[in-house]
Formats: C-alpha cells, sequence, structure tokens
C-alpha cells in the first residue's frame, strides 16, 4: 500500500521478518489517540493494530495486519476524508481501509498455484557498522576498529547472514449459478538476516455464495492462521540485541570475552528466545436480499478473534550473575497471552425511485452498525530459576501477575439520500448517529453530517474538448470522530497497600464524565480527468480539515489527590494537503509498451490551540505546541560556542527565537544556559513521492521499477546520542569541535538529529508470462515467473542530496556517525524518537505461478 495511493504513507518497522508497519492517511492529527485507519475484509471490522507481540528495541512490531495472505486478496479500497464519514462514523476519521478477498466464478473447478523462494539480506553492512574509536593504551593514540570487520575475521564470522525464504499457495475457485465457491492454504517460512529470526504461517480460507432464492443470496467468508514468529531483539536490556551490540561496540573490550562488542558477543545473542505465536479466525457471512429491482437489503455479521501467546525468555546461565546478562544471567521469562475480539453487526437498506422528472433519480438508504471489541491480557514474569532447565514462570524463585480487560462497543444509524439528473449530476447528503461506550455519562451522541456533490463534465452537450475525453468534477464535505480511550471517562482507582498494610483502593485517574469524541470536519474538492483518448489519467484531490474537542491529557492540581494528568477535550488541530496520480501511457506499440505512474500528495498540520496550556511533552524532543503540527521536534540551537585545550566550554551563544545564525549583530543571541527550546521541525513526513515506470516486451515480459520516498520532517536516532556519550567516536574522543562539545552539553539529544528525507530504489520485477503452448505442455492452463527485489539501494537523503554512497548511510549534521536507514522509524504513534531498531534489509524472491 505504501506510497501507490497518493496520501497513504507506510512508516517501516524494524528489519525483521514477521513486523509489520504503521499506515496513516492523510498525515498525523491526533495528538493524544491513535492515528491508524480502520481495516474491514469482507465488510467485517477486524484487528490491525501494527504494536502488538513481544517488547522490542523502539517498540512492539507486530502487526494483525501481516497476518493476511495476499494471494487471497481481491481488491484494496482506501478510503480517506468524508467519504467515510456515513458508513463508518465514530473511529472514522483516521481513514477505512476495505479488504475484498477473492470468490469463485461459475464454471469448471480451477486451480491456481504459486511457489515462491527467495533471500533476505543486508547490503554492505561492514561498511554501514563504520568503525568505533578509542585510545590505545600502547600508542596513546586514537585509532578506529571496524568491529564488524574484526568479528568476520577473529571471531564466529559475519554478524548478519542471508535469510532463506519460500512460500507454497493452493487456490482453487469454481462452481454453478447456485453455488460458487473458493479456498486456499498456503504455507509460508521465512528467516532474516539473523537466523533466529524467523516467521512460519499457515493460512486457509473458504468463501462460498449461495444463491438460496432469486431474491436472496448468501455470502460466507471465513479464514483461519496460524503463526509462529521468533524475533531478533527484546525490549529488556541489550543481551540478544544484535543492532545494539554492534552500534555500541566498545574497541577496548576486542581482546577480552566481549570482543569489543556492547554487552555480549554474537554466540550469546540466540539463547535468548522473543517469541510470539498467534491463532487467529476470522468469518462472516453476508445476506443480499432483494425483493424488488428498486429495494434492496444487507445484513452482515462477523467476528475476528485472535489469541497470541508472547514470550522473552532468558535461561538461566551457568555462570549466573557472573554471565554477560548480569542479573538475568539467573534466568527470567516474561509472558503474555493477549485474546482479542472483534465483533460486526451491519444492515443496509436502499431504494431507488424516481420524482418529479423522468431525468431524476433519487436513491434513499439507511443504516445500523453495532460493533464491539474485547481485549484480555494475561501476563506474568518468573525470575531467578534454579537450575538451566527450568523455563515456566512458576520455575522462577520470584514470580509477579497481573490481569488486564478491556471492552468498547459503538451503535450508529445513518440516513442517506442520493439525487442522480441524467446519470452525469449526483449529490448526496446524510446524516449519522453514533454512541458509544467509552463517551463520557454527559455526553449523549455524536452527530454526523455529509454532503457531497460529482458533475461528470464531459458527458454535457457543450462539452468539445476534443484532448480531454472524460472530466469528473467532485466535492464533498463532512465529519467523522475518534472515541476516548475505553478508561478515559470513568474515575479510576487502583488496588493497592493502604493504612496498616492493609489492601486498599487508590487514586488511579481522574476521570471526565464531560469527554466526548474528537470530532473532525473535513473538505475536499478534485477532479479526475482522462486525456488523449485515455492514454494520460489525472486524478487531484486537495482536502483541508478542522479537528474539534482534540483529546489531550492536561495537567492536574495536586490537590484533586490524583496522579498524572485529565483526558478533556482541549485541542483544536488543522490539517490539509494535495494528492496527486498520474498514470502516462508513454508508448503502445506491438512489441514495446511503456507506462508511467505518478503519486505525489503533501500533508500538513498546525495546532490551533491546546485550550489554554502552552505545550504538551510528548517524549524525547516531541512537543504539541500551538502554531505548530502534531508532535514537532524542539530543541535547543546551539549557533557558536568555543572551547579551551582541553575541550571544555568556555563559552556558547544559542539561538533566543528570532531565527538568528549568528550573522546579526544586533544580538539575537543569548547563553545558551539561558536558551529555551525552538521549533525545529515537523515530526513526520509533510510530502511523499512513488513512480513506477513499467515496461512490456513482446506481449510477454514486464519489467517494472519503483522508487519511493518521503521527507519534509526531522528525526532523532538517539543510538548516536548513545555512542558520543559511550565515548567510541572519534570526534569526543579529539574533544576538537567546538559544537559538539556545546550541544552535548545543553541539548544531548540533538547529537541524533537528521533531516528524515529520502528518495530509494524500492522495487524491481521482470515478469514473464508462459505462451499458451509452453503452459499447456505443463499441464496447464497459463502460467508466469516473476523476479523481484526491494530495498535495493538509496537514491537521495535530506541530509546529503544526491551524493549519498548507495548504502543509504546519513551523516547528522553534529557528530559524524552513520544513520543505517533514514526511512526506520520508532513504532510510538508521534514520537519520532528511536534507538537500535533493526534497519530494514533488502529482498529477491522467484515466483511461479500456474494455473490448471
Amino acid at each position: 500500500l505504501g506510497q501507490r495511493s497518493a496520501g497513504t504513507v507506510v512508516l517501516p518497522s524494524a528489519g525483521q521478518v514477521g513486523t509489520g508497519a504503521p499506515i496513516r492517511i492523510r498525515g498525523t492529527r491526533s495528538m493524544f489517540l491513535s492515528n491508524e485507519p480502520l481495516l474491514y475484509i469482507d465488510g467485517v471490522r477486524v484487528d490491525s493494530d501494527p504494536n502488538l507481540g513481544p517488547s522490542q528495541r523502539g517498540g512492539r512490531w507486530m502487526s494483525r495486519m501481516n497476518d493476511l495472505n495476499p494471494d487471497e486478496i481481491l481488491s484494496i479500497e482506501i478510503i480517506k476524508g468524508p467519504s467515510a464519514a456515513t458508513l463508518y462514523g465514530t473511529e472514522a476519521s483516521n481513514g477505512v481501509i476495505q479488504i475484498i478477498t477473492k470468490k469463485g466464478v461459475v464454471g469448471e473447478t480451477r486451480f491456481d498455484m504459486s511457489m515462491r523462494t527467495g533471500l533476505n539480506w543486508y547490503d554492505n553492512p561492514a561498511e554501514r557498522a563504520g568503525k568505533r574509536y578509542w585510545i590505545n593504551p600502547a600508542s596513546g593514540q586514537i585509532e578506529g576498529v571496524n568491529v564488524y570487520e574484526h568479528e568476520e575475521q577473529f571471531g564466529t564470522g559475519p554478524i548478519f547472514t542471508t535469510g532463506q525464504a519460500g512460500g507454497l499457495s493452493v487456490n482453487l475457485g469454481g462452481g454453478t449459478d447456485a453455488l460458487r465457491y473458493f479456498a486456499s492454504v498456503s504455507y509460508d517460512d521465512e528467516t532474516g538476516v539473523v537466523h533466529w529470526n524467523w516467521d512460519k504461517r499457515f493460512d486457509t480460507r473458504a468463501n462460498l455464495d449461495i444463491v438460496l432464492s432469486e431474491k436472496l443470496l448468501m455470502q460466507v467468508r471465513s479464514g483461519y492462521v496460524r503463526r509462529k514468529t521468533s524475533l531478533a531483539q527484546t525490549g529488556t536490556g541489550f543481551y540478544s540485541d544484535p543492532f545494539s551490540n554492534l552500534i555500541w561496540a566498545n574497541p577496548t573490550t576486542l581482546n577480552q570475552p566481549r570482543r569489543g562488542f556492547f554487552v555480549a558477543p554474537p554466540e550469546e545473542w540466540s539463547k535468548v528466545e522473543t517469541r510470539s505465536d498467534v491463532d487467529r479466525i476470522t468469518t462472516g457471512m453476508t445476506l443480499n436480499y432483494t425483493p424488488a429491482a428498486w429495494f434492496t437489503h444487507r445484513v452482515t455479521v462477523g467476528l475476528d478473534l485472535s489469541d497470541s501467546r508472547d514470550w522473552s525468555l532468558w535461561p538461566r546461565q551457568p555462570g549466573g550473575t557472573s554471565h554477560f546478562w548480569a542479573s538475568y544471567g539467573l534466568g527470567r521469562k516474561e509472558y503474555a497471552e493477549v485474546g482479542r475480539r472483534f465483533y460486526t453487526a451491519d444492515y443496509g437498506g436502499s431504494a431507488t425511485y424516481g420524482l418529479f422528472s423522468p431525468d431524476l433519480s433519487f436513491t434513499t438508504s439507511v443504516g445500523l452498525q453495532y460493533y464491539r471489541r474485547e481485549f484480555n491480557i494475561l501476563s506474568a514474569i518468573g525470575e531467578n530459576f534454579a537450575a538451566p532447565p527450568l523455563t515456566t514462570i512458576s520455575g522462577g524463585a520470584t514470580t509477579s501477575s497481573a490481569e488486564a480487560v478491556e471492552a468498547n462497543a459503538t451503535l450508529g444509524f445513518f440516513v442517506q439520500q442520493q439525487v442522480d439528473w441524467r446519470n452525469r449530476v449526483f449529490v448526496t447528503g446524510a446524516v449519522r448517529f453514533d454512541d458509544n461506550s467509552a463517551f463520557g455519562k454527559e455526553f449523549d451522541a455524536a452527530v454526523y453530517p455529509k454532503l457531497s456533490a460529482t458533475w461528470v463534465v464531459n458527458e454535457e452537450p457543450f462539452w468539445n474538448v476534443d484532448w480531454v475525453s472524460q472530466l469528473r468534477i467532485r466535492t464533498a464535505w463532512g465529519a467523522a470522530g475518534q472515541q476516548p480511550g475505553a478508561f478515559d471517562a470513568p474515575r479510576l482507582y487502583t488496588p493497592g497497600v493502604g493504612y496498616g498494610d492493609q489492601p486498599a483502593l487508590l487514586p488511579g485517574s481522574y476521570g471526565n464524565p464531560q469527554l466526548k469524541p474528537e470530532r473532525s470536519e473535513e473538505l475536499e474538492y478534485g477532479l479526475d480527468a482522462g486525456l488523449f483518448d485515455g492514454r494520460v489519467g489525472v486524478e487531484f484531490t486537495r482536502h483541508s480539515r478542522n479537528i474539534g474537542d482534540a483529546i489531550v491529557q492536561a495537567p492536574l492540581a495536586p490537590s484533586t489527590g490524583f496522579p498524572g494528568g485529565q483526558v478533556v477535550n482541549l485541542g483544536e488541530v488543522k490539517a490539509w494537503g494535495n494528492e496527486l496520480s498520474v498514470n502516462v501511457g508513454l508508448l503502445d506499440r506491438p512489441r514495446l509498451s511503456w507506462d508511467l505512474g505518478i503519486q505525489y500528495a503533501t500533508m500538513e498540520s498546525r495546532i490551533e490551540t491546546l485550550g489554554g496550556l502552552t505545550q504538551i511533552a510528548v517524549g524525547g524532543r516531541n512537543e504539541h505546541r500551538p502554531g505548530y503540527s502534531v508532535g514537532a521536534l524542539f530543541g535547543v540551537r546551539v549557533v557558536s560556542a568555543t572551547i579551551d585545550s582541553q575541550g571544555l566550554v568556555t563559552e556558547a551563544l544559542c539561538d533566543q527565537g528570532t531565527g538568528s545564525t549568528g550573522a546579526d549583530p544586533g544580538g539575537a543571541l543569548i547563553p545558551c544556559s539561558r536558551a529555551k527550546r525552538l521549533h525545529i521541525g515537523p515530526a513526520t513526513p509533510t510530502w511523499q513521492i512513488g513512480a513506477t515506470n513499467t515496461f512490456t516486451l513482446f506481449r510477454n515480459l514486464r519489467l517494472a521499477v519503483r522508487v519511493e520516498g518521503n521527507g519534509g520532517h526531522h528525526q532523532i536516532n538517539t543510538e548516536l546520542r548513545a555512542i558520543h556519550n559511550l565515548g567510541n567516536s572519534e570526534v569526543i574522543l579529539r574533544k576538537n569541535d567546538p559544537m559538539v562539545q556545546a550541544t552535548r552539553i545543553y541539548d544531548n539529544d540533538l547529537m541524533g538529529l537528521y533531516k528524515g528525507g529520502f528518495l530509494r530504489l524500492k522495487e524491481v520485477s521482470a515478469t514473464y508470462d508462459l505462451p499458451r503452448a509452453w503452459a499447456q505442455g505443463l499441464g496447464a492452463y497459463s502460467g508466469s515467473v516473476s523476479l523481484s527485489a526491494r530495498n535495493l539501494m538509496m537514491l537521495w537523503t535530506a541530509e546529503h542530496g544526491w551524493s549519498t554512497p548507495r548504502d543509504g548511510r546519513v551523516t547528522p549534521p553534529i557528530g559524524g556517525v552513520w544513520v543505517w536507514d533514514p526511512e526506520v522509524r520508532s513504532s510510538g504513534q508521534v514520537s519520532t524518537n528511536l534507538q537500535t531498531v533493526m534497519p530494514a534489509f533488502s529482498s529477491a524472491a522467484l515466483t511461479i505461478r500456474m494455473s490448471f
């Protein structure tokens, strides 16, 4: 999905198989709530949370969307802006992704089989790892050591290896006029760039379309997946983390058991297990009842059930606390059983009729939806195992446990009226009413109106522009919302130990009985055009949104007796942007055709007010401040500095907010000790671009090259800051850079600041459709062979322009330490600080598809 639909940005996750990625449609707009779109499969709301699984460096990286088998998907629709308002209401302000799975067609049973084999690797990892520095006690000189190369030559060999990937999928479909069927089964087994990172997935699907009568059609859609994943990192400690141990390497321990690595050498990393096993069932049934040609009804019921078992295990080591893992050498296990349930009940009815004039057609629609989701989490920790074979929670000398339950339900009703004039002008008005269990008890229900219009201009009698074969002008305005968290509105107390060591209820969260959903009102307008007999297709949309009643966490007065803050509707956010898609048939010859597709979008936001608050800290250097984008970055700007012969800062001057760069002689600079944090820039991309060139040779061979990128934002990679803090960078050991020395003192996080923009050669593929005679010789109806590769090279970065090395390194403005991949981010909703997150790897796959 990423960048292929203008305005839809996928923020890549860690470079591990089995992980997913957050998705943003038209940018980041909510300051406190989720910015993820809703996901529906065949009309059933399902789980798409991208931040699940065991804790990892940088967050939780597993996504339920990764459970889907692409071979089962027929189509994907991305619903943006006002179009989502009527049908989806509360929760739809971030957009909706609707996936339709394949179905059978009338005819004999057809079999489709695909086989895939591939590789995953890091390009040039030794060079990208770079050198870490130390003062050699023998020579007294500062020397650099590439610990990756050192391990290759004198240790256990390459740290990162080439992982194998393979998969087999078999589909069948067919049927009669009364019964159509589709079924599939698939198995995938993939290994990442370290051997203990693997993902094994088995899934099945069965879809039925049953004609019960001339007026009644029943559709049944069911899918099951069992998935087992072993991840490369953990969220606690650095003991199994290859990237932390490499990035924070220390040459002073080269001749010690650590062999220069941060905590432990490579042979110790795979001893830690970080696992997630998932069983998931998604099923739904839709009844379509058409009592008359002008009158239709649809009822959908469905559920999405997933049960996961997540754990991280540090087995007890013979050396106990003297092991590399310190106290974890005694053994530790963190375990969680997570049950997630999504329920859907949806009714929709439409009546189409004519009134007043034969040129007018009316369609009246009504709908009623009920959605419910439930989360159950049972977690436990066991520590200090008596002997190495013990790995259960109960085997720990010290154990603890916790249980969490959460439920949320939405009931919605809508009425919609569409007017069609001569099948060329369409006007639609609708209103939706929603109630949600998370609303405060003093708030009744949310009302979301919608109004849209479309005009097919090229069908008008006056249209005579020959080179514009199609022109459709459209506009829409609508409201949608997003409900608060399940426990944001009620006042809560936490069980604990009270007076006299007796059980007691202690203040937990203050609550807010007046809490309302965030409400967004969006206006969009645009056009769809076909030019030069359809050889050029253009889609353009301009959108602007106002998010009112924005939810934030305001600080509480200590006199309330409750800790933390109160969740309130205080803020207002504006967001806007443009989306452009252009598809051009540049060449169409019998032996050669060339098609070009380009997608470009901008997406920006600005906080208008925080209800009197001047700022809200998000984490790291991300803050919400009026006048700036959501979660923007702020920091102390060191403009000039001087140091003495020992490298100590004697004077440092900082920007005081006038935008001075030191050239202003009017005294715009102040001592950094009195400087305040100033705006650095947005924390999420403000533009994105994607371009695909597709060449078809001799009608059978298709070649495609895809370039993608985004930018306009900054990121802070705190692993760089840590390298300097550990004293393993050349600039720190030499103490000869005044700006570095001053920045470390006055805003250490900015030692890892860099511009996040990039352009990447994202995908290259070649597909050959077998000639019919060749396929028949193999006993098949048709077949194809595809070879594809992804994440091949970085073409441009905002830090260094087109001169960036091919392996994608980026040098931050201070410190001279490499960033492996500017595209990788933290999994947090707004915060952009990331630390030792495994970067994305390159991959290649050979796929053979046959139809019988």
